[in-house]
């Protein structure tokens, strides 16, 4: 028993993973734990901030301060600004 993809390709389940859940190839697509340091290449945890070898710090997306920061100083300075005046 298999199933069809998108383009009517018959496949395979692999024995031993769970129908409902991710394919065999979405596991070894997205499945992997290891990313490749910027600076020196080495393999580190995808999850690391540091490399454990030349020690650069890995940047990930969603940095920046919350939105709760961003308004309140928006607010002092508008208060500022209209004290001033």
């Amino acid at each position: 028993m298999g199933w069809e993809d998108e383009f009517g390709d018959e496949h395979e389940l692999d024995e031993g993973l769970d129908p409902e859940g991710p394919s065999a190839e979405d596991l070894h697509r997205f499945g992997d734990e290891l990313t490749v340091c910027p600076s020196c290449s080495s393999e580190i945890y995808d999850q690391a901030e540091l490399c454990h070898v030349c020690g650069h710090a890995i940047e990930r997306d969603g940095g920046g301060p919350p939105a709760w920061v961003v308004v309140a100083a928006v607010l002092v300075i508008i208060g500022l600004l209209l004290i001033a005046i």
